[in-house]
């Protein structure tokens, strides 16, 4: 049997940028990360995640790291800029120690993400994630992924109908499509351009038994035909800018788009101008932290 390959990713920071970073990495590599004591009393912490050399989405991964630790340095100029350190490793059984310290927590009012391996008793009013988030995109643990679940909770909360076609943008491990059915959404399309993504969404939607309401694939963007009365996108801000022309298209007329995976600020302001100038109404913003999330209408 060949040996699984590793990178060790070890992000030297700030204490100050140590959450923000450890959440980014989180949901970024779908696996928990290690927060240690830096290099130097300067730097103050080091955090450790790592992701499968075979990842085919790895080169992008990294990329997206290096940018966000880019962004976050303009954001506290004061201190060091956080820097990354790879270490290649074989066959290391660092996945099954984090799952001991990830249990259930609730993501949004109603919902709560428990991983496949651990025991829930439902309170009133709850409904239940089972995650197994394998090597995706999506623990639901970063701020991104909890704002847009709460716009989303709050846009089918508010409406006499539930949205009758639903598009997910780089579904990730299949969160938010799921909590959209949750919520009583039955025609949902969930898409990812990662293999491991599309795998392990299509095994979440098995094991939380809806697999006649969302439909999970590799399918581009580029490819489905319209129109969603509610697109969600919880992927990065350089991503959202380019996809805002396809993403207006898909749009049904009166239909709402959700954005996260936005810093908060520029990126978040950028990202509203730049869908107000393809007719998109800019209707909220949510902010946790250095985060936000946005919800538009197609006007």
């Amino acid at each position: 049997m060949t040996e699984k390959s590793w990178q060790k990713l070890l992000i030297n920071c700030h204490t100050i940028m140590e959450e923000a970073v450890a959440a980014f990495l989180t949901e970024l590599t779908g696996s928990g990360v290690e927060i240690t004591d830096g290099n130097s009393p300067a730097s103050g912490s080091l955090v450790i995640g790592y992701m499968a050399t075979e990842d085919p989405a790895i080169a992008d991964k990294l990329a997206a790291i290096r940018n966000y630790l880019r962004v976050l340095a303009r954001q506290f100029p004061e201190y060091p800029e956080p820097n990354i350190k790879i270490e290649s490793l074989v066959n290391q059984d660092w996945h099954k120690q984090w799952k001991e310290s990830f249990k259930p927590f609730h993501l949004s009012k109603s919902i709560v993400i428990k991983p496949s391996w651990e025991n829930y008793n439902t309170a009133p009013g709850e409904k239940v994630i089972e995650i197994d988030p394998g090597m995706a995109f999506g623990t639901g643990l970063h701020a991104s992924t909890r704002l847009a679940m709460e716009l989303l909770e709050k846009h089918i909360g508010e409406q006499p109908t539930v949205p009758e076609r639903i598009l997910d943008v780089g579904t990730g491990t299949g969160i938010l499509a799921i909590g959209a059915a949750l919520f009583g959404c039955r025609n949902i399309t969930a898409i990812d351009n990662d293999p491991e993504a599309v795998s392990a969404a299509r095994e979440n939607v098995i094991a939380n038994r809806l697999t006649d309401k969302i439909e999970v694939s590799g399918t581009d963007l580029g490819d489905l035909s319209g129109p969603y009365d509610l697109i969600l996108a919880n992927i990065i801000h350089n991503t959202l800018v380019e996809m805002a022309p396809t993403l207006n298209k898909l749009v049904a007329e009166k239909g709402i788009l959700i954005l996260a995976g936005i810093l908060k600020g520029e990126q978040s302001e950028n990202i509203a101008q730049i869908y107000d100038n393809q007719g998109m109404i800019k209707q909220e913003e949510l902010s946790s932290g250095e985060w936000s999330a946005l919800s538009f209408k197609k006007t």
